[in-house]
């Protein structure tokens, strides 16, 4: 019998390559096998519905929406997916924002393994 995770698989949505890789990086040290990626909400689609993520670490700007818009779709079309806001611009609005929308955390770029390994731990408290 195979152990599987509660919390995969996880899927990163975000346009910049060297976050995704950087991300998938920390993602894997910390144990999690089955780490997906794709750099804007066209892609991503196919994937949320394919893979049917657990987790999802999404960018609030990319270039062909806005982040939030994608949190809605994840929210009213995989309401187990527990989703993960990403940005640079983490201003008490910007954070105060996702998390009425239905975001499960929030990480401010640049970020690194202990943020990513904290907001994982949350995660597992309430999967």
């Amino acid at each position: 019998m195979e152990f599987v995770r509660p919390l995969e698989p996880i899927l990163i949505i975000d346009d910049a390559v060297e976050i995704r890789d950087f991300l998938t990086q920390i993602l894997e040290n910390l144990g999690f096998e089955e780490v997906y990626g794709c750099e804007d909400f066209d892609s991503a689609k196919p994937l949320l519905k394919h893979k049917q993520p657990s987790v999802v670490f999404l960018d609030i700007e990319l270039p062909d929406t806005d982040g939030t818009e994608i949190l809605s779709y994840i929210n009213e079309n995989f309401p187990l997916a527990h989703v993960i806001m990403c940005s640079g611009h983490n201003s008490m609005e910007n954070v105060q924002n996702t998390w009425e929308l239905g975001a499960k955390g929030f990480i401010a770029k640049p970020f690194n393994a202990h943020k990513v390994d904290s907001v994982m731990k949350r995660l597992e408290l309430v999967t």
